[in-house]
């Protein structure tokens, strides 16, 4: 760190800066995984600690940001009465402060065409800064002040989620964080910053009300903040959260300007583009409605992620960063506000994507020796490819470069059935499970069966007990019952593909962090409308990990007490599970496991039945997401059973 310090600005000398800001990135990930293991947690957070605050205090003399000068010069004019939304720096009415004593401040602002484009909570912060000290290099270190308060509020969060201290190196030591804050002193630490003080009030209930204004004060620091609130807002803070807008008051003093207070802002984001990738392509088949296409595709994506990520820490995360890959311009700095998130999920896309902004450099190059920006766009398809794949195949598979969690090696499995009524389809699924050496035994947990679902059962040898009826009541006695490392759910309905139990235990002992998962399910008889539903219902696990109860899920008997148990619920209980079982690792989908009767797809209510278990699905999601959901949930399972 002190060598690129050393070589900045990134345009003097770029080759030898971009090697070691690599190397940096490389080099922060190494002190994550290589971390000492005999520290205690408080002396490993003070280390980490001093070697954040240290490379801070090394990046204080490197050269300003051209936009620092511009955060001076709207600060200084505020104080003399002029309004930053009004005027422009090019302006002819500030023609005498310009020729002033800031005249070297003025000379060095980025588009002084423009009127001011940030919101009004930095603008007065600006105003204040410039009051006690119209110097660049003190509004640096403001910034970097920020920053450090960033890592402190990581540190509260690290210590309440029960992780290892290691995990701040993912912030404290990160070239880019370093490098675009303490070095160029940009303000998007200012939004980081209160959106992290929001996170940290509102998540773990200390003073939600506070944090909710803390949350509107990041979105008038830096509108991107915005994408967290729906994330944040339940039915139990819903009146509390409506304190975001409290902050909207900031804008008083600027209201002379009318419109004027986004007229900048619209013109950047219509006519301004720079480093994107998605935009770009939406530019280029939407033309002139690309910032209409863009909003609606960025929707689409904040909607999967509300109704299938109800982690909210993780929700807010995944929301930032689709809104940082639909923006139209990006630049390195902007990156800054998924830095912190990455010390709770360490992606290896995003972390990539961090050290990939090296492909920017050589523009910054060009511009200082010849004074002329010029995006080089061939470079971005190093930057973006590969970033995109590590999105796809975190997406697919695992994307995180560490997980703290781990689980023992499983030796055997128990299936429960949960039956009512099965006598028809109950010996059936017990004869695809005879002679499976994985599977070390069979509970069958009946739900108060008025046919021979119980006798059927019992002449197959396997363990039948009685309990309430509802599928998730009857699920949860058989586990209390069952003695297995690991618990896969079959319904009576189904039977298993020869080898899938192997697959099971091999899939789990080959990833200890993987805490369970689910099978490809295909119907029989196999029609058109089953193939249709068996795509559906796979493609939906395969994009979301949410599965249903006739993908034969399964789990680790040992993460039932970290995930509160199971879910005993009449129905959706399967939906519970794997939203559960997503908050505490890795989940996996295992290929050609199980082979489902189409009862329940066949004669001619086809569209009917398709139809509830969307409207069914997608309630819940809705309801447990708003913390609505409670009880048995006996109204879904009369819906479902009509």
């Amino acid at each position: 760190m002190t060598a690129l310090a050393a070589l900045g600005p990134i345009g003097r000398h770029t080759l030898a800066f971009s090697i070691l800001y690599c190397l940096g990135h490389i080099f922060m990930i190494l002190m994550v995984l290589q971390f000492p293991v005999g520290l205690t947690n408080r002396k490993a957070v003070i280390l980490i600690f001093i070697l954040g605050v240290a490379a801070r205090l090394i990046f204080l003399p490197y050269p300003a940001g051209n936009d620092v000068f511009r955060y001076v010069w709207e600060g200084y004019i505020q104080h003399q009465g002029i309004n930053p939304y009004v005027y422009a720096p090019l302006s002819p009415a500030l023609s005498e402060f310009a020729r002033g004593g800031l005249y070297p401040v003025w000379q060095q602002i980025n588009h002084p065409e423009f009127s001011a484009a940030y919101p009004p909570a930095s603008l007065l912060l600006f105003r204040i800064l410039a009051g006690l000290n119209p110097a660049p290099f003190f509004f640096k270190t403001v910034m970097a002040v920020f920053d450090i308060g960033v890592m402190i509020i990581l540190m509260l969060m690290i210590h309440r989620q029960g992780l290892k201290p290691s995990r701040l190196l993912l912030y404290a030591a990160n070239p880019l964080v370093i490098v675009y804050i303490a070095g160029e002193g940009h303000q998007d630490v200012v939004q980081v910053f209160f959106l992290c003080l929001a996170l940290y009030l509102i998540l773990y209930q200390k003073f939600q009300l506070s944090g909710f204004l803390m949350l509107g004060i990041a979105v008038l620091s830096k509108y991107f903040a915005i994408a967290a609130w729906p994330f944040l807002v339940n039915a139990k803070n819903r009146w509390k959260s409506l304190a975001v807008f409290i902050p909207l008051i900031l804008y008083t003093p600027f209201t002379d300007a009318g419109l004027g207070l986004f007229q900048s802002l619209g013109t950047f984001a219509n006519n301004f583009h720079y480093n994107d990738s998605i935009a770009m392509l939406l530019r280029l088949f939407f033309g002139d409605r690309h910032l209409l296409a863009t909003a609606f595709f960025l929707m689409i994506c904040l909607i999967w992620v509300y109704l299938y990520v109800h982690d909210q820490l993780r929700s807010v995360y995944l929301a930032l960063g689709c809104l940082l890959i639909f923006l139209p311009t990006l630049h390195p700095w902007y990156l800054v506000l998924i830095a912190p998130f990455l010390v709770f999920f360490p992606s290896r896309a995003w972390l990539y994507l961090q050290a990939a902004v090296v492909f920017t450099f050589p523009a910054i190059a060009i511009e200082t020796k010849t004074g002329i920006f010029q995006e080089i766009s061939w470079l971005k398809f190093f930057e973006y490819i590969p970033f995109y794949g590590f999105l796809i195949w975190g997406l697919l598979r695992d994307g995180y470069i560490l997980r703290d969690r781990s689980y023992k090696k499983p030796q055997s499995i128990s299936a429960i059935i949960p039956a009512l009524n099965e006598e028809y389809n109950i010996g059936r699924c017990l004869e695809s499970l005879e002679n499976r050496t994985a599977l070390q035994e069979i509970i069958v947990a009946d739900g108060g069966s008025i046919d021979k679902t119980r006798s059927v059962a019992a002449e197959q040898k396997v363990r039948v007990i009685e309990s309430p009826q509802g599928r998730g009541a009857q699920i949860k006695e058989g586990i209390h019952a069952a003695s297995g490392d690991v618990i896969l759910i079959l319904h009576a309905d189904c039977a298993a593909a020869e080898g899938v139990f192997e697959r099971v235990i091999k899939s789990l002992e080959s990833d200890p962090h993987v805490v369970g998962g689910a099978c490809r399910m295909q119907f029989k008889p196999n029609t058109p409308k089953t193939q249709f539903i068996a795509f559906l219902n796979n493609m939906r696990t395969i994009l979301t990990g949410v599965s249903f109860g006739d993908q034969a899920q399964f789990f680790r008997k040992e993460a039932l007490e970290r995930m509160g148990g199971f879910p005993s619920m009449m129905l959706m209980e399967d939906v519970e599970l794997s939203l559960r079982l997503k908050e505490l690792g890795r989940l996996v989908f295992l290929p050609d496991g199980i082979v489902v009767s189409d009862r329940r797809w066949n004669g001619n209510r086809f569209a009917v039945s398709l139809l509830k278990v969307f409207y069914l699905f997608t309630r819940y999601m809705v309801e447990r997401r708003w913390g609505k959901v409670a009880g048995s949930l006996r109204n879904y399972y009369e819906i479902y059973y009509n």
